[in-house]
């Protein structure tokens, strides 16, 4: 599995690493959609605070640029469309799509360079950015420093976007130390919004051990920097990743929102042989018609479908672009984060805490355990105690900590249980969360409606509460006097 994993990142870096290079080669020969959308700017010097509402979702491989498949798009709770500065694709794009949208410069063969990127349809407001690059090595940064100097300086209202390489990247490979790396993107690039992606589902059930210590390193090195970050979820299947369930993807969103993420970026809703082959205008990559990586005939999980890294499983869409297994749980619980996102996007993200599960003996790498006053002498704030009634079952539980403008406290606890197979019912703990005395009131933010429901404390300040495998609950708390 190892050989077979390693060999599916190598190639999957050196195809986005070739794109990178057609488009420098090419730049040197040359759901809430009744909401309005727009930039909310805030001068700060140099560089403006831009706040992207409503809560901004969007996939790394969009859909065609038809109604039907815009429609889908929108159906799935994503807000955000992408397209190079084409007029045609323009003139397509706004007689189907309503929303906000980027311009795309990475994966293209048309000799688009940045400053055609420029002034693409600059008039229009739901320009919100650029989508410059994805995965640059160390070195690669001085480029998009140059890139993005000039976008913000002729259009400091929109953001441009290069996505990170995760940590389990050879340093060979990215020329320095990871920690080098985030430095060195923050300080040059000084992004609106950042990203980074990390493919935590992989296969035999197994997740990768990354994943939260790159969640920690983003959350902290974007605050010192002042910067939002987009979460990235993966949707997609391989060789070497499993088919990711609904569980899975609840996780993945979930923990990202407890990390602080005010945006999502999908890869991928369209399937990544259609997509790219039309984005580049030709045929770059065979069709494989692959939806699921697996055999189901001989065995999930024993023997992949695919007999090579080149064959991906479907996205939100399948191969043969038509809505996917993924489709139905992507819009749920996009539709859960939209729910939450007029005030996400708000929240100050203070701390997160890991409560450790049934087979946990240390909290993942780089990240913070929930302390217990039974073994450190310390009280954790507002909360004694979250725990799954039946605690063989726990996977664990994040607790994140926030607060809004006006200092009101917020509390975002995640199931972590999901895995391979399972469905978010099937992932479903009966929980109890105990307050400290410190806390008068607590208000759970309905993930359907938006609007608060009073808890009803019980005599120990606690309650009980059925969490979905890989879900969450938001809460408002009210303290007392002295706590304020």
């Amino acid at each position: 599995m190892k050989n077979m994993k390693r060999t599916f990142i190598q190639f999957l870096v050196l195809l986005l690493f070739s794109f990178q290079l057609i488009a420098q080669n090419s730049e040197s020969h040359s759901s809430k959609p009744e909401t309005p959308m727009k930039k909310e700017v805030v001068s700060a010097g140099k560089s403006p605070e831009i706040t992207i509402t409503p809560f901004p979702i969007m996939s790394f491989i969009p859909p065609a640029l038809t109604k039907t498949q815009l429609g889908w798009f929108k159906e799935a709770g994503f807000n955000v469309m992408t397209i190079h500065p084409d007029v045609e694709a323009y003139e397509k794009l706004k007689k189907h799509w309503e929303g906000n949208w980027m311009v795309f410069k990475d994966f293209n063969a048309k000799g688009y360079d940045y400053k055609a990127m420029s002034d693409f349809k600059a008039e229009d407001p739901k320009r919100i950015g650029f989508m410059l690059g994805d995965e640059p090595i160390t070195p690669m940064l001085d480029t998009y420093e140059v890139q993005s100097d000039y976008l913000r300086n002729r259009h400091p209202e929109d953001f441009c976007l290069v996505n990170m390489f995760p940590s389990y990247v050879n340093q060979t490979f990215l020329q320095s130390t990871y920690r080098f790396y985030m430095e060195a993107y923050f300080q040059k690039l000084r992004p609106a919004y950042a990203s980074l992606d990390n493919y935590p589902c992989n296969r035999f059930n197994y997740d990768g051990k990354t994943y939260y210590h790159d969640l920690e390193m983003m959350r902290e090195t974007a605050q010192k920097h002042n910067s939002k970050i987009i979460g990235f979820v993966q949707v997609y299947s391989s060789a070497a990743s499993r088919d990711v369930s609904e569980s899975d993807l609840a996780w993945q969103v979930n923990s990202l929102l407890a990390y602080g993420s005010k945006g999502l970026w999908y890869f991928y809703f369209r399937h990544p042989v259609p997509g790219i082959n039309d984005l580049l205008g030709t045929e770059y990559m065979k069709q494989n018609k692959k939806d699921s990586v697996w055999n189901f005939q001989k065995g999930r999980v024993m023997e992949p479908a695919g007999e090579n890294v080149y064959e991906f499983g479907s996205g939100v869409l399948t191969s043969d672009d038509q809505k996917g297994e993924r489709f139905d749980d992507v819009a749920r619980v996009n539709s859960e984060t939209l729910a939450w996102g007029d005030i996400l996007i708000h929240l100050n993200s203070l701390r997160v805490r890991h409560i450790l599960g049934f087979n946990d003996a240390y909290p993942p790498v780089g990240t913070d355990d929930f302390t217990s006053i039974e073994w450190s002498g310390v009280v954790e704030k507002y909360v004694t105690k979250i725990a799954a009634k039946d605690h063989s079952k726990s996977m664990g539980f994040l607790l994140s900590y926030f607060e809004d403008q006006s200092k009101q406290q917020y509390l975002m606890i995640v199931n972590k249980r999901h895995g391979e197979n399972m469905t978010r019912e099937e992932g479903r703990l009966p929980t109890t969360v105990t307050f400290t005395t410190d806390v008068r009131n607590a208000f759970l933010v309905s993930n359907k409606s938006s609007k608060e429901e009073l808890v009803q404390l019980d005599a120990t300040n606690s309650f009980q509460r059925e969490i979905d495998g890989g879900g969450a609950i938001l809460i408002r708390l009210e303290l007392n006097e002295n706590q304020h």
